[in-house]
């Protein structure tokens, strides 16, 4: 396992640097990050050796300039990267020059680990340069050294001269004799040049390559290159070499014939007797066969040899890698174990290789519809286990994808496995351990939890599932079955529209909300508090607001709505919003229902329209050619920038109950309320406040101006036909 990175990270804004975590997580980069807020944290964390620097550029109470001064003074090979969304081309260009790395834009996280691994490499490859060059000056002073010694030395020569032939003589003897042993060796040997040009090869290397001694002086080693060697492997070859060390790895080479074959290779700088560095050495072992023998063992020690799949220790040493993920992020994980209901009747009928056969063909269904990532292993006859990692920050979201995966394999099973001229059904009981439970959990202790959960799960018959926890499995059950039964009910036409009126200041009728509600067969009508935020974790929110916004068409062109110069606002969720056919699919519900797009408002919240901003100003502003209006839902609870909404085609705030609720009673709702409401005035856009329930209310808001009413003070929410037969009675 690759060392992970060391990563400083100056942020103010906590969302944007856990967004930063998780784009790098989501690109398998392994990275420890510390989040520095000021010029004394920088210090602090400067101490220790770090891989890069990721910088914003507005935080409060540091320069950036000045913390670039910082980085270079103590490490000034450091890479330092800027993510930011508020620098200008010009600023950026600025910034290059003063030494800042590269510069990544927040909205495109996405580019970000590939930046920062240039940045990385790059520093690598400018301190090489510089060892480099620092050897090559020690090198040229030492033969000048040398120089200088020889002249002194040539004095002496004459007298030594008959001394040093009987000398030269044994050491021709001696080089013979390792010309010989380097010739026969068992083990390729390649002298290149300082540029890697080949100017020697024994004769193992040129059986083992395949290329002749012609067709292989005077090339690059590269020719052998089988572009499956790690990029990083040259790189750190090349600065052990340029550095003057001795250095040792492994090479995926390609052979003349096109065959590949790994070998084991030690290179070392040869030097001349005064210190300089003319060639360089590689002595390499073929060992494709002896990796081939250590894959087989790993198989025999980690795979079962019957389905292929991973076996119960690689499971618990994946399961060990899992919990340490967790105490890096947090996420919850899940562990199902389950095995085949009656496979012993099974095997006691067809016999052994009847068993077999469907234990492999299990084992490939179970394979093709897990994720990659997640972990299928047989553990033990026909019991298996599934590892889902990282499955969420909530335990209740982990729940609830664990029981969505043991759906998908209930299903899985249901459909028969043909083995010869038999059709064979299956069910499984299966038992599921969320994990961390505790903060020492074991991948055994884990193992154990999933199995007792299994033991129970069998006690209540044939293709159950259970949770270790009886409370956590219940509510988990529960959010599930109510997932399943809104799909159907969606289908079963369950799905209700009621409207709550919106009145001016003086009680007329301007306008309605659109409100889903769930006519459940068994629990009777549901309020969206019980379904939608389950609806929220998956499609169905997309299902049911395209749902209710093909009925709001379907009332806006009733005849009867032509006499009622209102208009109907529909919630939008940002999920729907963000599908790409979401603007047609709006043009084509109002092309087909004959609708008014001038009738219709459409509501956005505020924490939509941050996300992707131009993408959003871009579907906006075409739907509003046609004449839809926008109202900007719960205006005030969440992320507000002026900036923003000033580039967005808004036509209405909307303020949520929670700041109308207690107007006279609590003065900071008061201020709220009057800033909301002083904000719509300069914006020159309509105010529609929620939750209106009492006349004192109603009162302050319109003393303070022309502000639309909407709340149990002027109607409750009911049956759409009910509301606007109400309105054409008035």
């Amino acid at each position: 396992m690759s060392k992970p990175l060391r990563i400083i990270v100056i942020e103010d804004e906590t969302a944007d640097f856990l967004l930063l975590e998780r784009s790098l997580r989501q690109h398998d980069m392994l990275a420890v990050c510390q989040r520095v807020g000021s010029d004394a944290e920088l210090d602090s964390a400067l101490q220790d050796k770090s891989d890069v620097v990721l910088s914003d550029y507005n935080v409060p109470g540091m320069d950036f300039g000045t913390s670039l001064q910082r980085i270079q003074q103590r490490w000034p090979d450091l890479p330092v990267i800027l993510v930011s969304g508020t620098v200008g081309e010009e600023k950026a260009v600025e910034l290059l020059r003063l030494g800042m790395t590269d510069f990544v834009f927040k909205g495109h996280l996405n580019l970000l680990p590939k930046a920062i691994q240039r940045a990385i490499d790059e520093g690598n490859e400018r301190r090489a340069r510089r060892d480099a060059e620092a050897a090559l000056q020690q090198s040229q002073a030492a033969a000048l050294e040398e120089q200088r010694v020889a002249r002194l030395a040539a004095l002496n020569l004459m007298e030594d001269a008959v001394a040093a032939r009987a000398r030269a003589e044994a050491a021709n003897a001696e080089l013979r004799k390792l010309s010989l042993a380097v010739e026969q060796s068992p083990e390729s040997i390649a002298i290149t040049n300082l540029d890697g040009d080949i100017e020697y090869v024994n004769e193992f290397f040129v059986q083992n390559s395949g290329y002749s001694r012609e067709e292989i002086i005077g090339r690059n080693p590269r020719i052998l290159h089988s572009d499956k060697t790690p990029k990083h492997t040259y790189d750190d070859l090349w600065h052990h070499l340029t550095s003057g060390e001795t250095w040792q790895g492994e090479f995926i080479n390609r052979r003349k014939d096109g065959s590949e074959y790994i070998e084991h290779a030690i290179v070392s700088p040869i030097r001349q007797p005064d210190g300089r560095i003319t060639h360089y050495v590689a002595i390499k072992e073929d060992i494709t066969e002896k990796k081939r023998a250590e894959a087989e063992i790993h198989r025999l020690a980690f795979y079962d040899t019957l389905t292929g799949l991973p076996n119960r220790t690689l499971l618990l040493e994946r399961t060990t890698q899992a919990l340490a993920t967790i105490r890096r992020v947090g996420h919850f994980s899940s562990l199902i174990s389950f095995n085949i209901d009656r496979f012993k009747n099974i095997n006691d009928a067809g016999g052994q290789s009847l068993g077999d056969v469907l234990l492999r063909a299990v084992s490939e269904r179970l394979t093709n519809i897990l994720h990659e990532g997640d972990v299928v292993a047989r553990i033990a006859g026909d019991e298996f286990c599934i590892l889902l990692s990282d499955l969420a920050p909530q335990q209740q979201t982990a729940m609830h994808l664990a029981i969505w995966v043991s759906e998908k394999l209930h299903s899985c099973l249901q459909d028969p496995f043909r083995v010869g001229d038999e059709l064979i059904t299956l069910t499984a009981c299966h038992g599921i351990a969320i994990f961390p439970d505790k903060t020492e959990d074991a991948p055994l202790d884990i193992l154990r939890r999933a199995n007792s959960a299994l033991h129970h799960a069998k006690t209540k018959g044939s293709g159950q599932t259970s949770f270790f926890e009886t409370a956590l499995d219940e509510i988990a059950r529960q959010r599930f079955d109510i997932e399943r039964e809104l799909h159907q009910g969606i289908t079963a036409g369950e799905l209700r529209v009621f409207l709550q009126p919106q009145v001016d200041a003086a009680g007329k009728i301007v306008g309605a909300e659109s409100l889903v509600r769930w006519q459940h067969p068994q629990h009777g009508l549901l309020s969206p508090g019980a379904f939608i935020p389950i609806a929220e974790e998956s499609n169905l929110i997309i299902e049911i607001g395209t749902w209710v916004f093909t009925e709001v068409c379907r009332l806006l062109a009733h005849n009867d709505m032509a006499t009622l110069p209102i208009r109907i606002s529909v919630n939008i969720s940002p999920r729907h919003f963000r599908q790409s056919g979401f603007v047609d699919q709006i043009k084509q519900g109002l092309a087909d229902a004959g609708a008014d797009p001038a009738r219709l408002t459409l509501e956005v919240t505020e924490g939509m329209v941050i996300d992707n901003i131009d993408e959003v100003i871009g579907k906006m502003n075409e739907l509003s050619s046609i004449g839809i209006h926008f109202s900007m839902d719960d205006f005030g609870t969440g992320y507000s920038s002026l900036s923003y909404l000033k580039r967005l085609p808004i036509h209405e705030l909307k303020i949520d109950k929670s700041f109308i609720q207690d107007l006279t009673i609590d003065p900071g709702d008061d201020a709220l309320v009057e800033a909301i409401l002083a904000v719509a005035r300069l914006m020159h856009v309509n105010v529609v406040a929620e939750g209106v329930e009492t006349a004192e209310q109603a009162a302050f808001l319109n003393l303070r101006g022309q502000v639309i009413h909407q709340g149990y003070l002027f109607g409750r929410p009911e049956q759409a036909e009910t509301v606007i037969a109400n309105m054409l009675k008035q």
